[in-house]
C-alpha cells in the first residue's frame, strides 16, 4: 500500500491481489477522481463513464447507482458493477444487481459440520467470539458434536464470555495459550465433530499480531475465516481483506448487518480479494444468529429501504 499510494497518490486503493507462482503477487489498483495524478501517463478516471449494452432500462440503472452511492462503496467499485450491467439483460434492479453480484462475487454458507476446524480471526471488536458461539449453536442445533477451542487467552474476559455460552450449550471447551497446545489438542476434531477455533482479535497493522495468528493457522490443518463487521470505513475494509488474505483466509463472515445502514463495506470487501462470503449475522442471539446470504439477497439489502430491512426477515428464516 505504501508502494502503491508513493507511485500514484494518496489517493490510491488496492482493489485486488492475487498471489502467483514463485512468490509473485499481481495487484489491481484505482484512483480516486480527485487524487488521480495529472500526467500523460495516468488513466483520467475523471472522464471515464460507465457504458451499459445489456440493462439499458434508465430507472433500474438509475436506482442501482442511487443505491450504491448511499452505501458508500469506494467509486472504483460502484464503476466496476455499473460496467458489469452492460451485459446483464434484465429489467429488475434487484435481478440485475443480483446477478452481477453472482459473477463477481462467492456465496457459499459455511457447513454445519465443516470438514476441517473453522478458524475465526480478525481485528478486535469485530464479534469472533459471539461469532464462534453462533457457529456452534447452529452445529448443534443440526445435532453434530461440537467442540470450542479459544486461543484468545489475553484479552480480559475473552476466554470466559466463550466459556458462559458453551457452558449454556453443553459444549466443550479448551484453552490454547500457543501454537503448540493448539496442535496438541487435534485429536478433539474428528471427522464427526464440529470444531471452532476463536482467535485473539489482530490488528491489520499489527505485524506481530498478525505473526502470532498466522502460527495459530500454520499449527493446525484448518480453514481460516475473517470476521469483519459492516458498517466500517469501505476502503479500510478493502484494506484489512487484503492483510488477513496474506495470512491465509478465502472465507468472510460479516457481523452486525442489524446495526449498520450503509453496506459498502461489504462490496468493498468482496472486491478486495477473491474471498467467499459465507454467512452474515443479522441479530445479537446465538440461536440461529447467522444467516446465508445468496447475490439475490445482498442484491435486496443494498437497494432496500435501509430503515425497514424487510430482507431480514427471509435472511432470519433461511437462518432457521
Amino acid at each position: 500500500m505504501a508502494e502503491v499510494r508513493t507511485t500514484l497518490g494518496p489517493g490510491a486503493i488496492i482493489l485486488s491481489s492475487e498471489r502467483g507462482r514463485k512468490g509473485n503477487v499481481s495487484v489491481r489498483v484505482a484512483i480516486e477522481h480527485e487524487y488521480a495524478p495529472d500526467t500523460g501517463d495516468a488513466p483520467n478516471l475523471q472522464q471515464e463513464q460507465p457504458g451499459f449494452s445489456g440493462c439499458e432500462d434508465e430507472d433500474t440503472l438509475t436506482r442501482i447507482e442511487s443505491a450504491l452511492d448511499f452505501h458508500r462503496a469506494p467509486p472504483s467499485v460502484n464503476l466496476l458493477l455499473l460496467q458489469s450491467l452492460g451485459a446483464v439483460a434484465a429489467y429488475d434492479p434487484v435481478q440485475a444487481l443480483g446477478a452481477v453480484l453472482e459473477t463477481r462475487y462467492g456465496f457459499t454458507p459455511l457447513p454445519s459440520l465443516p470438514v476441517r476446524p473453522i478458524l475465526l480471526m480478525g481485528p478486535a471488536g469485530a464479534g469472533k467470539t459471539l461469532t464462534a458461539a453462533k457457529l456452534a449453536a447452529r452445529s448443534v442445533l443440526a445435532g453434530h458434536k461440537t467442540v470450542l477451542i479459544t486461543t484468545d487467552l489475553v484479552r480480559a474476559g475473552g476466554a470466559s464470555q466463550l466459556a458462559q455460552y458453551a457452558d449454556k450449550m453443553n459444549v466443550p471447551i479448551y484453552r490454547a495459550a500457543s501454537p503448540a497446545e493448539l496442535a496438541a489438542l487435534s485429536e478433539v476434531w474428528a471427522p464427526d465433530t464440529s470444531c471452532i477455533i476463536d482467535t485473539m482479535g489482530a490488528s491489520p497493522y499489527n505485524l506481530t499480531e498478525l505473526r502470532s495468528v498466522k502460527n495459530l493457522i500454520m499449527a493446525v490443518d484448518c480453514d481460516p475465516v475473517l470476521v469483519l463487521p459492516a458498517g466500517g470505513d469501505s476502503v479500510e475494509a478493502s484494506e484489512i481483506v487484503n492483510q488477513f488474505s496474506g495470512l491465509g483466509a478465502r472465507g468472510l463472515i460479516m457481523t452486525k448487518l442489524d446495526a449498520t445502514r450503509r453496506l459498502g463495506s461489504i462490496l468493498s470487501a468482496l472486491e478486495a480479494a477473491a474471498m467467499v462470503l459465507h454467512n452474515v449475522s443479522i441479530t445479537p442471539y446465538v440461536a440461529n444468529g447467522l444467516a446465508p446470504i445468496t447475490a439475490a439477497a445482498l442484491a435486496r439489502l443494498l437497494l432496500e429501504d435501509p430503515t425497514e430491512h424487510e430482507s431480514f426477515i427471509d435472511l432470519e428464516q433461511a437462518a432457521q
